[in-house]
């Protein structure tokens, strides 16, 4: 199992999956457990047994002070049990260590603070039936830390161990939670100023409350709410209106079907709120009889929807033009009855432009 891989086991047996980032105090201390991994390389338990270590889990108890936002020291004693790799000696190891951490004030990856740092190990193995020795050991680390919640800090990384004496190498992976005591936190700016008053100027009139002074207002009686430009006056949006509306027909009928009155009522609610508009009526046939009655009757039909629109609601005939279309432009087959039926229809289309002033909520 690699290096990396096993770090990240033990990060997520210690870590809280869901932590969430928090400030680091400027200085504090704190207390916390961690857990390890060691990989014990070729470290020769004695020359007496001249026998090596199997790699084994390592728990430790921490203590950690940071001095400010970029040194801290590190305390930590540990014990592990474990074994020789030929021979299956049963040994213990009590370890203390000391050392110093050197931790970047801003940077952050991902929301974790790296750090990195060194120190002296001091190990006394001992092994059943042979007593014990002792080592003296130098280390380097590298990891990360998240403060996890306000009094709570979350840590993992990589360790190397070198032993002074016989020169062997172990390589370790921790991970390990701190409880937070003792902070401080960086104070306030303090030595400002109050602001004096009497030294701001009042704010230029602006009567309409459009947001441009009146003193370069070129439009003074801005709609309330209307959308200016830099000169005060009330921009406009231009838009073209297009209604289109069905009326179909019986067979060989110019009557309009009381069915269609509140579809015509709603057409002519759009001629009314939009004046300048103007209707085209296209009326159209199926394709049964001549074509030369078909193109008359389509005329007829769209003749009969603009009576009703001037009889019963009041549009004006001058906004009005009809034409016929005869059987020349099917909307369905003409080979049932229901694709006839639509045919036989009268298509009204609403057509013009409308300037309206636009509002700042319209944005």
């Amino acid at each position: 199992m690699s290096t990396l891989r096993r770090a990240a086991i033990i990060a997520a047996l210690i870590i809280p999956a869901t932590a969430s980032a928090q400030d680091f105090p400027s200085r504090y201390s704190s207390l916390g457990i961690e857990a390890s991994f060691v990989d014990s390389g070729n470290s020769d338990v004695t020359s007496r047994v001249g026998d090596d270590i199997a790699n084994y889990w390592e728990y430790g108890l921490n203590f950690t002070h940071q001095f400010n936002p970029n040194i801290s020291m590190l305390l930590q004693g540990s014990y592990t049990e474990s074994e020789t790799k030929k021979r299956d000696e049963d040994l213990d190891i009590l370890r203390g260590s000391i050392g110093a951490r050197v931790h970047p004030s801003r940077y952050r990856l991902a929301g974790w603070r790296p750090f990195a740092g060194g120190g002296y190990s001091y190990a006394d193995i001992d092994v059943d039936n042979l007593g014990s020795q002792g080592e003296d050991l130098i280390f380097a680390e590298a990891g990360l830390q998240k403060m996890v919640a306000p009094r709570f800090i979350a840590e993992a990384g990589v360790r190397g161990r070198v032993d002074i004496e016989d020169e062997y190498f172990d390589a370790q992976v921790f991970a390990g939670v701190h409880y937070v005591f003792g902070r401080k936190f960086a104070s306030a700016p303090t030595g400002r100023q109050p602001l004096d008053f009497s030294k701001l100027s009042a704010p230029p009139a602006d009567s309409d409350g459009d947001g441009v002074p009146d003193n370069r207002d070129k439009c003074p009686n801005t709609p309330q709410g209307a959308l200016v430009d830099d000169e005060g006056c009330a921009k406009e949006l231009t838009r073209e209106i297009k209604e289109t509306l069905y009326v179909e027909f019986e067979h060989d009928k110019t009557e309009v079907q009381q069915a269609f009155y509140p579809e015509l009522k709603n057409l002519a609610k759009v001629l009314t709120q939009y004046p300048t508009s103007r209707i085209l009526l296209e009326g159209h046939t199926d394709s049964t009889g001549p074509s030369s009655y078909n193109q008359k009757l389509s005329k007829s039909r769209a003749d009969a929807v603009m009576k009703v629109l001037i009889d019963h609601f009041g549009i004006n005939a001058d906004r009005i033009r009809t034409t016929g279309m005869g059987e020349s432009q099917p909307i369905a087959t003409n080979d049932t009855n229901e694709g006839r039926a639509r045919n036989r229809r009268v298509e009204a289309i609403v057509s013009g432009k409308h300037t309206e002033i636009l509002k700042k909520s319209s944005l």
